[in-house]
């Protein structure tokens, strides 16, 4: 689980406590709580003690449940291969899917453009435009968080769990919108509940939330490498305009 504490413990208070709120955490929102919560919810109370597996195992085993496309998702590699991020992307793309097959036409258009004005990324557009049927590993990291944060604004409000972050918070207006309040009940039943068991619940959802944090987290990091070279760029035309070089 070293892969999950590390992401929970790069992540904001506010996201830790939002997991904790996700998972039904009842004993905090540290990293090394939420650590054990995870296997709780996966091993049970006493097989907890024992749980030795990785966060990779844990995603594996709710793609599993939710049956995922493990074909494309493997792509030709083998498992030991695979970057735990494709197979958190597969549960979300599949989870996605599932809940705009439950929706009628004209509500699935409605929130598909509500995404496409939530975001300018060409992979958005291509994915939206095909289907679902593109292969996820062309998804870009913010393709795949507008859809975790689409995903849990749906999931999140039929539960009566509230997270307040900027794209989630405004996508869920817009799903509300779409569906109307009996709708959300409708569509959590044919998405989430078909898991039978409360724990593979959290644990999805928590996947998906995972998947929020990594991306944001990734993004964050682009965002800082970038400023860092635009530093470096003005520092350089800084002192040419003196003729001086500098490296």
């Amino acid at each position: 689980m070293r892969e999950f504490y590390e992401l929970v413990k790069a992540a904001t208070p506010e996201q830790r406590a939002n997991l904790s709120k996700l998972t039904g955490s009842g004993f905090g929102d540290s990293a090394g709580t939420l650590c054990n919560h995870i296997k709780y919810l996966r091993a049970g109370s006493v097989g907890q003690l024992f749980w030795d597996k990785s966060w990779k195992q844990v995603v594996t085993d709710v793609a599993d449940q939710i049956g995922i496309n493990w074909q494309a998702t493997l792509n030709g590699r083998r498992w030991k291969q695979l970057p735990t991020q494709d197979i958190e992307n597969a549960v979300v793309t599949k989870l996605f899917q599932d809940m705009l097959d439950k929706l009628t036409p004209e509500q699935r258009e409605k929130i598909i453009l509500e995404m496409k004005r939530n975001s300018d990324d060409p992979s958005v557009e291509a994915w939206l435009a095909s289907g679902g049927t593109m292969a996820v590993a062309r998804m870009s990291g913010f393709g795949v968080y507008l859809m975790a944060s689409t995903l849990l604004g749906a999931l999140t409000n039929a539960i009566g769990v509230t997270l307040p972050f900027a794209v989630y918070m405004g996508m869920s207006q817009a799903i509300a919108l779409v569906l109307g309040p009996v709708g959300w009940t409708v569509l959590a039943g044919g998405i989430l509940y078909t898991l039978n068991q409360p724990n593979w619940n959290r644990l999805a959802l928590a996947v998906v939330y995972i998947s929020v944090i990594r991306n944001s987290l990734e993004q964050s990091e682009a965002v800082r490498q970038a400023e860092i070279k635009k530093a470096q760029q003005e520092r350089i035309e800084f002192w040419a305009a003196r003729g001086i070089q500098v490296k």
